[in-house]
């Protein structure tokens, strides 16, 4: 899969690069961003980074940097992840630094990216999963038109909390 930028209003997408070593060291280092991450990262970023441009390329997991569309600076990322063409299915995955929550990065990145994957993709249905303690992340699916479906019991969300409730938020392309 090609990369691609999404211009989203008061922000606009791009695929990681280098150059994004520091913000990467920053988020690595936020212990609110790594307790709820999927896969456990050891802090480096330049493994992060070489990481997110082999999803690119492998087509199953491209990912974003989101930032302010004047200023260039990047203030979160978004994910669309666990692709599965054949089934029309991904799930999207999100982070926001610490000096840009409550800015709409999230909710922003994650409206764009869900358009790109029901329009560019073909996606039909993409989910999005959050521990049932993480409010902020509950703000986010709802306010990006994610509905809730239910509660996922002792599900595997993240390195710091193997096992949690989670809830399951999802949107269809149908949906309006």
């Amino acid at each position: 899969m090609e990369p691609v930028e999404i211009a989203a209003g008061r922000f606009q997408l791009r695929p990681w690069n280098e150059h994004d070593v520091e913000v990467v060291r920053e988020a690595l280092a936020d212990p609110e961003i790594t307790r709820w991450m999927s896969v456990p990262t050891d802090g480096d970023p330049r493994a992060w980074l070489t990481a997110r441009q082999e999803r690119w390329a492998d087509g199953d997991s491209p990912s974003f940097a989101v930032m302010d569309a004047v200023t260039g600076e990047v203030h979160g990322h978004v994910a669309l992840k666990n692709l599965v063409p054949r089934w029309r299915t991904g799930e999207i995955g999100y982070w926001t630094l610490k000096g840009a929550r409550g800015l709409g990065v999230a909710r922003h990145g994650v409206g764009a990216v869900t358009r790109w994957a029901f329009g560019a993709l073909d996606v039909h249905r993409v989910e999005l999963r959050h521990a049932v303690t993480n409010t902020a992340s509950c703000a986010v699916a709802s306010a990006a038109g994610y509905a809730l479906e239910g509660v996922l019991r002792d599900c595997v969300i993240g390195a710091a909390e193997p096992f949690t409730d989670v809830h399951l938020h999802a949107r269809l392309a149908t949906d309006t």
